[in-house]
């Protein structure tokens, strides 16, 4: 029987994501920066992963890398950013940001409506009131596109795995099922669930938070987004008060 974790795959996620253009990625999320008008930002990266995109915009700005898992963040390689083990939805910084973001659709694992409130309640205590907070999620059609493609297995640094893909129109999430035998031969599992919204429940979200779509993008481009896009890229600014 296989053993449930969730940082082994740390192992083996620069191989998954190896079709990823981080470069391209960085230089999209520097331009989206530039909406806040400042030399160099202090900037707060959430659910970073292995720190793929803060290393690419650390010599840009002033930027504190962070994700849930511990093994993804020791996975770097050169320590060339700092980084902070936390979980999204309670952030423990006081320091002001003037510039929050997370990148691949990583609030799409807050599951629930509660979780992604607390999500933006614990941003607007940690961004400064001139800052932006920037996110992109993957929306029905970029599940269906893609459901298949990621059913798939390999073999990389001596792990042997599967991954098996699967988007529930139902419940509207988005499985994606991995196991892996490592070189020792033990076997183990990870199940990853995002919740896949509807376009319009993420302003319902934001309306009832601190802050305010400022803009929203089809990804990767500056094209205004719709109930038709895969991905969408979304920019808040906080509310000022009255």
């Amino acid at each position: 029987m296989p053993v449930k974790t969730y940082s082994t795959i740390a192992e083996i996620y620069p191989h998954l994501m190896r079709s990823i253009n981080y470069k391209e990625w960085a230089d999209y999320i520097l331009e989206i920066s530039k909406e806040v008008k400042k030399k160099r930002l202090s900037a707060l990266e959430l659910a970073g992963g292995t720190g793929a995109i803060a290393k690419l915009l650390h010599v840009k700005m002033k930027i504190i890398s962070t994700d849930i898992s511990f093994s993804m963040l020791s996975n770097d390689g050169d320590g060339s950013v700092l980084k902070v083990c936390c979980d999204m939805t309670n952030l423990p910084f006081k320091n002001k940001y003037d510039f929050v973001f997370s990148t691949f659709d990583s609030v799409n694992y807050l599951n629930t409506k509660e979780k992604f409130l607390r999500y933006l309640q614990s941003v607007s205590s940690c961004i400064s009131d001139n800052g932006l907070l920037a996110f992109d999620v993957s929306l029905e059609n970029n599940s269906k596109k893609f459901e298949k493609y990621l059913n798939r297995r390999g073999k990389v640094n001596g792990i042997t795995y599967q991954q098996r893909s699967f988007y529930n129109p139902g419940t509207r999430i988005h499985y994606n099922h991995f196991e892996l035998t490592l070189a020792n031969g033990k076997k183990v599992e990870e199940i990853h669930k995002q919740k896949i919204y509807r376009f319009d429940e993420y302003f319902d979200f934001i309306d009832r938070s601190d802050f305010y779509v400022y803009k929203c993008f089809k990804a990767f481009t500056f094209k205004n987004a719709d109930t038709e896009t895969e991905r969408a890229q979304f920019i808040l600014k906080k509310k000022k008060l009255c």
